[in-house]
């Protein structure tokens, strides 16, 4: 399938109000281009006579309209008189769908109003399953959803049973159709399928791409894209789709589909190109249905004048032969006269505000799409600063890994030097591969966080933390203070994970931003009841400072205020954005105070609740017990990577435990089942089976082995499928040592 790639920044977004224009158009138009009900079961003869009314009628002349209809007339009469009243019914069917044909509802109704009334005297399940068929396309024909859907399916239930194949083939076209527009897509998957298997097996043509489109956008919203674009393939490839003078709106679905697939699969240039085809292919659609609405009104506007000057003449007859004794006539005729102008000045009137509101559509559409034009510029922007700012963060611990492994090699003289620096490293690509997971894992709680309850001391919390940082940032010799309020509970329950990652980026970035400075934090309580207390926590320093100009742009991603600031202190631009999100899932936000070139003040409070009082919702660890024989324990490693096998077994086995090794699940299965483990160290994203699927097998026959994730997947982004698979604890990679022993000594004890 070739498409077009292009730079131009068209994007479409499927918004909810989109879907709804787009497929009430395209329904409407498939049901009147290509779902015509199935050709009835009628004699030649009558059907000659009926299409000899058609050309009549169709030639928008008064006279020949009178002939066409009486015509008409004589075969409905000739059929009540012979008492055939099968092909009655066909006729009056025919009528029926002719008169929607040429928007003429009044007498496409009295024609289903006829067929009725025959039905009730003269059933025939087969024909009356048409009868419904052909009030669906009525009502579909004005809008009526909830008519058009009752009539489709209860002529489902006697076509189905009663019709044979033939007559089931628009059956279920008008079924595809129905579901389409009720978004139900297994079903319309269904009817599609049974309509092209139908109309193979009674000669229809193969040639069917809006069936194809339909097919295709229903496994787009599966998302089985592999099949969505095979089948926008054989609609490309459709006679209709190429050679058809009326194709715009098969094209402009087709490249709808096209780019909605893209923009998924993150081609966004693709996607652009493509849905900007898209809108060019509906505005032409838009503009023949003005053309086509506009020469119907004409015509119809045409029929009636000549009904007028008809019956006119036919006055001025009457008033020379009975020498103008009804002089009245000629008030009334006039008076028709003048309410016919008057209805065709409404029309006219009517088409100019059609034309109106169609401009002023096409105007919002084109507003739509310069707007998501710049949200994709946006969106581009952001990906660059992203490659730029990751690849320069990534890089930089990663030489110095390469250049300490190397001097390592070279000179073991500052071994333990060289191993401090080797940490340092290490911990700051973990804290960057941290704070991505992080954005992702804030921008998909959507309004259900659900924090921890972790008793947290707040003291030791800030001190661990200023000890770190300090020591991190120590070649910027900066100086730095607690200042704690003592009548701050010395224990309260909070998210402490949380809690860690904001208290750590503000104070970082203080100590980071300042050099030969001094960096104070103060927490202080605000206030305190039986339950709760609420404490203010700031970080001062005397740094660089914020520039006004870009006070509301620091929480952006990736935004560091300048690329001399990013050179000069580093960093991914993450910390504040992180802050940001983290402390709106608590309802609560950051104030900054900054002077540039004097330094920044940045404060938040956080309510805690008191720790006497929650005492019993806590969830506390098992109590560890002391195992005097550590071999006695064996454990069950299932790693895919070679490396990590090394790693973490050589780390098992240093404690004197006894480990073996899965590659997989499906091995973890079966060894499970022959031997006996006190722990199973689980990863999650391995070959042939995954870690789930391997922890739910094994909790079913085993469940009295405990399971532990070993896994560098986010555990609150998978926190049901954790949950499922009976994993009692996440253990997230690079593991830390300490407290694998610890998990190990709480499990195995």
């Amino acid at each position: 399938m070739e498409t077009k790639n292009t730079n131009d920044g068209y994007f479409f977004k499927w918004t909810a109000d989109k879907p709804l224009l787009w497929c009430f158009v395209f329904v409407f138009f498939c049901f009147l281009c290509f779902a015509t009900p199935q050709k009835s079961i009628i004699d030649p003869v009558i059907l000659k006579e009926f299409e000899q009314a058609k050309q009549l009628i169709e030639q928008n002349r008064y006279e020949q309209y009178q002939q066409g209809m009486q015509i008409i007339t004589a075969l409905e009469s000739r059929l009540i008189l012979q008492k055939n009243y099968d092909q009655l019914l066909y006729l009056y069917l025919e009528i029926s769908y002719f008169h929607v044909t040429q928007y003429d509802y009044n007498s496409a109704k009295k024609a289903l109003d006829k067929a009725e009334k025959v039905l009730e005297k003269h059933n025939n399940n087969c024909i009356r399953g048409e009868y419904y068929e052909h009030l669906a396309v009525f009502y579909n024909s004005q809008g009526n959803e909830a008519l058009d859907e009752k009539y489709t399916l209860l002529s489902e239930k006697y076509l189905s049973k009663y019709a044979p194949k033939e007559k089931q083939v628009d059956l279920y076209y008008n079924l595809t159709l129905l579901y389409l527009k009720k978004k139900d897509w297994n079903k319309t998957l269904l009817n599609s399928y049974k309509f092209l298997k139908i109309n193979e097996e009674t000669g229809g043509s193969k040639d069917q791409p809006e069936i194809n489109l339909i097919i295709a956008e229903s496994y787009y919203n599966l998302n089985d894209f592999d099949k969505a674009l095979e089948n926008l393939s054989i609609a490309e490839k459709s006679n209709i789709f190429t050679n058809h003078d009326e194709s715009y709106l098969l094209k402009s679905r087709y490249y709808l589909i096209l780019g909605q697939l893209y923009q998924k699969q993150n081609n966004f240039k693709a996607a652009a190109e493509n849905l900007k085809i898209a809108n060019d292919y509906f505005k032409k659609r838009l503009v023949y249905r003005v053309v086509q609405m506009n020469q119907s009104l004409n015509q119809k506007r045409e029929l009636e004048v000549k009904n007028i000057e008809f019956q006119s003449i036919i006055k001025q007859n009457e008033l020379k032969t009975e020498n103008y004794k009804y002089k009245n006539y000629l008030l009334i005729l006039c008076l028709i006269t003048i309410v016919s102008l008057l209805i065709l000045s409404y029309f006219q009137y009517r088409n100019a505000r059609f034309k109106s509101s169609t401009n002023t559509l096409l105007n919002q559409k084109n507003e739509e799409l310069s707007k998501v034009n710049e949200e994709l510029e946006s969106a581009l922007t952001v990906k660059k600063k992203l490659l730029d700012t990751i690849s320069h963060e990534l890089r930089t611990p990663i030489y110095t890994l390469n250049g300490l492994l190397h001097l390592m090699k070279e000179d073991k003289s500052n071994y333990e030097k060289n191993i401090e620096q080797l940490e340092a490293s290490v911990q700051h690509l973990y804290n960057l591969s941290g704070n991505i997971i992080e954005i992702n894992v804030l921008d998909s709680f959507d309004n259900n966080y659900v924090p921890r309850k972790d008793v947290v001391s707040l003291e030791k919390l800030l001190v661990k933390i200023l000890t770190t940082v300090e020591k991190n940032r120590s070649a910027n010799n900066n100086s730095f203070s607690l200042l704690f309020d003592k009548t701050i509970p010395e224990e309260v329950v909070f998210d402490e994970s949380k809690l860690h990652q904001v208290l750590f980026s503000l104070i970082d970035n203080a100590f980071k931003f300042s050099k030969v400075g001094e960096v104070v934090v103060q927490a202080k309580k605000l206030t305190e009841n039986e339950v709760q207390s609420e404490i203010q926590f700031s970080i001062k320093d005397n740094g660089i400072g914020i520039d006004p100009s870009i006070k509301d742009k620091i929480y952006d991603l990736f935004f560091q205020g300048s690329d001399k600031i990013n050179y000069e202190y580093g960093g991914s631009g993450l910390g504040l954005t992180l802050v940001k999100k983290t402390l709106a899932l608590f309802g609560t936000t950051i104030v900054i105070d900054s002077e540039l070139e004097k330094g920044t003040t940045i404060s938040f409070s956080l309510v805690f609740e008191n720790y006497r009082h929650k005492e019993e919702e806590l969830t506390q660890e098992p109590v560890i017990k002391q195992v005097k024989d550590p071999s006695q324990i064996k454990i069950l490693l299932v790693e895919d990577n070679k490396i990590n096998q090394v790693i973490t077994k050589k780390i098992i086995t240093n404690k004197g435990y006894a480990c073996d090794v899965a590659n997989n699940g499906f091995e973890a299965c079966n060894m499970v089942g022959e031997s006996d483990y006190c722990l199973i160290l689980m990863d999650i994203m391995m070959p042939i089976m995954d870690g789930f699927e391997a922890s739910e097998y094994i909790s079913k026959f085993k469940p009295e082995i405990p399971i532990v994730a070993l896994t560098a997947i986010s555990e609150d982004v998978n926190k049901e499928l954790f949950t499922v698979a009976k994993i009692k604890k996440v253990l997230s990679k690079p593991v830390d040592v300490e407290e694998l022993y610890r998990t190990i000594d709480v499990y195995c004890s």
